[in-house]
C-alpha cells in the first residue's frame, strides 16, 4: 500500500474518532431535549458521508494503482 495511502486512511481514521466522541457525548449528557439531539445527530450525517466518500475514493486510487 502506498504512503499517501495509509496517510489518507489515518486522516479519515481520525475523523471517525471525532464522530464517535460527539456521539458519545451527546449520549451522555441528559439534558439535552430530544430535538436537540436529533439536531445534533444530524450534523454528524454529513460527516459520515465524507469520510465514506474519501475511503471509496482512496479504494479506488489503490486499485488503479
Amino acid at each position: 500500500m502506498k504512503e499517501t495511502t495509509k496517510s489518507h486512511i489515518r486522516k479519515q481514521s481520525s475523523t471517525i474518532d471525532g464522530i464517535v466522541g460527539a456521539l458519545q457525548s451527546l449520549a451522555a449528557d441528559t439534558s439535552l431535549t430530544r430535538e436537540r439531539l436529533q439536531e445534533r445527530v444530524a450534523l454528524l450525517g454529513p460527516r459520515l458521508d465524507a469520510v465514506s466518500d474519501s475511503l471509496t475514493k482512496i479504494q479506488d486510487s489503490e486499485v488503479d494503482a
